[in-house]
């Protein structure tokens, strides 16, 4: 059996399973079985495989064809130029994540000032910048990110700006997201960043001057359709209620007395919400609302200022 045939034999496996991507994830699951990159395994496409390589990649097929994602049967996934470890106990970092922390890296070392005159409102309204006024001493920059799951966004932005330039505190509902966090923490940045276990703001303490979030938000129809074809995503980290907005309201409202005067919410969600989570962010004092577009050029997050005094 040779490097090329085991690779066309996982994508007719993968194809008859109605995998959405066939050859892509056999070509990833042979790579991970055999330990090469993907260049080392077109090259070597006429050598023979080892077996014992071969039997870890058809047992890597065989979950694969049971619907576990391949990050989950790799337990790794590539961030921000950043491996992360992934489990069932949380949510896959999908690309789309990467543009939040471009914004929240973009915010902090402006300032938290001016964003807006390279961006476009999502509105019409004035645009009237609030700088956060500069701490006395040496303070640094305070961050909350809710929602944490893996810690992709938390960690991302500590290793881009080194503990010494700023706080960090990441926050979820689950229990068992902590594992996964913390050993992500320990491995990527060498130390531990503040975890707390809390529903939304419940077990939070504190003004920050930014808090970011990837918040579930799929509607309850669209998570029972995953329910439906055996989706292994923890339901937790999907469910944004019955239309979708239910947490990402919650969190709107309540992130204003989580805020220093001048600070930024910033959320993803759903292009299809944006106009919704507008006119709530907009009714509860935010000003300076603004979105960005994600890979797909749609608008995937959306950031708000909290009124000066």
């Amino acid at each position: 059996m040779t490097y090329q045939k085991a690779l066309r034999e996982g994508y007719s496996i993968l194809f008859y399973a109605e995998v959405d991507t066939p050859m892509l994830d056999a070509t990833v699951l042979l790579c991970e079985a055999t330990g090469m990159s993907k260049e080392k395994l077109f090259a070597s496409l006429p050598e023979p495989i080892d077996d014992d390589c071969y039997l870890r990649y058809r047992e890597y097929l065989e979950l694969r064809c049971e619907g576990i994602p391949v990050s989950y049967i790799r337990h790794k996934k590539e961030f921000y130029g950043i491996e992360f470890y992934v489990d069932e106990r949380v949510l896959v970092p999908r690309p789309d994540t990467e543009v939040l922390v471009e914004e929240a890296l973009a915010l902090i070392n402006s300032g938290f000032r001016e964003r807006l005159l390279f961006r476009k409102p999502a509105s019409d309204l004035c645009i009237d910048v609030v700088p956060i006024p500069k701490a006395s001493g040496d303070e640094k920059p305070k961050i909350l990110d809710l929602c944490t799951g893996s810690g992709c966004i938390a960690i991302s932005i500590a290793a881009n700006l080194g503990v010494n330039n700023i706080e960090i505190h990441a926050s979820d509902i689950s229990h068992d997201v902590r594992a996964v966090f913390d050993f992500n923490s320990l491995k990527i940045l060498g130390y531990k960043l503040d975890f707390h276990v809390s529903n939304l703001f419940d077990r939070i303490d504190g003004e920050f001057d930014l808090i970011t979030c990837n918040p579930p938000y799929l509607k309850k129809t669209e998570v029972d359709n995953l329910d439906k074809i055996g989706w292994r995503e923890p339901k937790i980290a999907l469910l944004g209620g019955e239309e979708g907005t239910e947490i990402a309201g919650k969190i709107i409202g309540e992130a204003f007395y989580y805020l220093k005067d001048g600070g930024y919410l910033i959320m993803e969600a759903s292009p299809e919400q944006m106009t919704k989570l507008y006119g709530l962010m907009d009714a509860r004092g935010f000003k300076n609302i603004y979105t960005r577009r994600d890979l797909g050029d749609r608008e995937r997050i959306i950031c708000g200022q909290k009124k000066g005094k």
